[in-house]
């Protein structure tokens, strides 16, 4: 048995079904899931838990055992769900199911035997007798109302939502994802990935809410702006930056401000300077116009990004990788050969900002396209990840953004890769 056993609300497999389960799973692995709470615990699977630890201790070859984690069930929940399982996969005499029924009805008194019925996989006629029988000697009290399926008398209980998983690793993922969520998480069951990408949105919502905006924020080899780039770069020296590298929204409201972004590194980029944009797939003919109307055209990278794939369903085309244009002011002069297929090892953090960035791809290109101390700038600086990786590479930096709360966010970031720089110099 495992070490905590307070849902093992059934008695002890008997040795020839005990004996049966381990040879199963001998031969085919642990089929049915475990399933645990939030915390860990094991509402039902301890005599599989049992028989594959042993297994294992005996140098039987086994794959980690499938969990089911369900975070939101009330203690009563949870024994009901145990019996629940029991009842439908064990072979129970009469007085052994009637005895499980009986919990419920002790566990839950309000419920209806309908309900009661339904959870346990029993008839509501079963439970009204065995209901009888606890109100005959005392055990429940006889009830005006009951809460029915419904939950017609007091507001009806919603599912508890669950994440089916395969092993140790990803139970630890699930249980993380769904303490994130809290209780926004949906009643139903949940796709491991889909849960953390909403376990990430909680986060940045939470970050969001405690981060005290502002307007503006310097250190010693980086600067940050609140504001529109068109009107918070006025003051930028013509032809001091070295590399602009930025990430825009891919909204329909930024759809012609591609142009500004032209001008402004025709404006603001050393001769021969070079700009790095991160684009959609929808509008790039229409992007590209733009950004020609001042800039030169240089080159096209993919960043391919595995198991990230998107759909177009207009198109029908799979998508795996991340368009980024590389444009120049003027002709450009090669210092190092740079990739133009790069594949993207560091998953994109999306705590800190909906659009993050992995952090390892804007190192690389800030190190082969810009120079040593040059200065990089990001008109839509969004959490700061390539100002960290600016200031990783020995660059200065210069970012804006419209939001200043978001800005706070990347402020945070920036002081602690600068304090890193610093120490480690």
């Amino acid at each position: 048995m495992t070490g905590d056993d307070r849902y093992q609300l059934l008695p002890p497999l008997g040795e020839d079904a005990y004996a049966s389960l381990k040879a199963s799973i001998t031969e085919h692995g642990v089929l049915v899931p475990v399933e645990v709470d939030e915390t860990g615990a094991v509402l039902d699977g301890h005599h599989r838990i049992r028989a594959w630890e042993e297994l294992r201790a005996e140098g039987v070859r086994l794959p980690d055992y499938p969990r089911v984690v369900r975070a939101g069930l009330s203690e009563t929940e949870k024994r009901q769900l145990v019996r629940a399982l029991n009842l439908a996969r064990r072979h129970l005499s009469q007085r052994e199911r009637r005895a499980l029924v009986a919990d419920a009805i002790r566990d839950d008194p309000q419920a209806s035997d309908r309900r009661i019925a339904v959870a346990l996989g029993v008839s509501p006629t079963t439970v009204g007798a065995v209901r009888a029988e606890l109100v005959a000697v005392g055990d429940v009290s006889r009830l005006d109302t009951r809460t029915d399926a419904l939950g017609r008398s007091q507001p009806a209980t919603k599912p508890a939502p669950a994440i089916i998983v395969r092993g140790a690793r990803d139970e630890r993922r699930a249980r993380e994802a769904l303490a994130a969520i809290g209780d926004e998480a949906p009643s139903r069951l949940l796709d491991l990935k889909a849960a953390e990408r909403q376990a990430r949105k909680a986060d940045y919502e939470r970050r969001r809410a405690s981060a005290e905006p502002t307007d503006h924020a310097a250190g010693s080899r980086w600067e940050l702006r609140a504001g529109d780039f068109a009107a918070a770069l006025d003051d930028v020296e013509t032809g001091s930056v070295d590399l602009i590298y930025t990430d825009p929204p891919y909204t329909d409201a930024f759809a012609e401000r591609w142009r500004d972004l032209s001008a402004l590194g025709a404006r603001v980029l050393r001769r021969g300077g070079v700009a790095v944009f991160y684009i959609g797939h929808h509008n790039l003919p229409e992007i590209v116009d733009q950004l020609r109307e001042h800039l030169s055209w240089l080159w096209h990278l993919a960043l391919v990004q595995p198991g990230r794939e998107s759909r177009f369903m207009g198109t029908h085309v799979h998508n795996g990788h991340r368009d980024l244009l590389v444009f120049t002011n003027g002709p450009y002069t090669p210092r190092r050969w740079v990739r133009d297929t790069i594949v993207a090892k560091d998953p994109a953090d999306k705590h800190l900002h909906p659009w993050q960035q992995g952090m390892e791809t804007p190192r690389y290109l800030v190190d082969v396209l810009s120079s040593p101390d040059g200065l990089v700038l990001d008109p839509c600086v969004g959490s700061g990840t390539f100002g960290v990786a600016a200031l990783m590479s020995g660059r200065r930096f210069l970012g804006v953004d419209v939001d200043p709360t978001t800005l706070a966010i990347a402020e945070e970031r920036l002081r602690a890769a600068d304090d890193a720089q610093g120490a480690a110099s």
